[in-house]
């Protein structure tokens, strides 16, 4: 979903993920809901024009996952990292706790 530029898109893969109240909180922000998550992803992406998301390994165990990332030009070195923590229920996302900077050593 970040790393898509075309809204519709970007909708239909949230519509697909998220559970319809999911629940996304960084250091920056926090969002309620499909649409404000998506309002907040889309400002991202405009304020990072040229900028990808690249995933780390992902661990899971009971409904919970983490994982590490980094974002920047595409192919080259990310130009931040992170790692999030996601919850899980009924087979979509309810919950996204994003972390910047000290879990760098999640991204591979």
């Amino acid at each position: 979903m970040w790393n898509e530029r075309d809204p519709q898109t970007r909708r239909a893969i949230g519509a697909e993920v998220f559970a319809h109240d999911a629940y996304y909180v960084d250091p920056n922000t926090s969002a309620q809901g499909r649409s404000a998550i998506d309002t907040y992803v889309a400002a991202w992406q405009e304020q990072f024009l040229d900028f990808v998301f690249v995933l780390g390994e992902v661990s899971s165990h009971h409904d919970v996952a983490h994982f590490g990332w980094g974002f920047g030009p595409p192919g080259g070195p990310p130009a931040a990292t992170g790692g999030d923590v996601v919850v899980v229920e009924q087979g979509r996302i309810s919950t996204i706790y994003g972390f910047f900077g000290f879990l760098a050593k999640w991204y591979a």
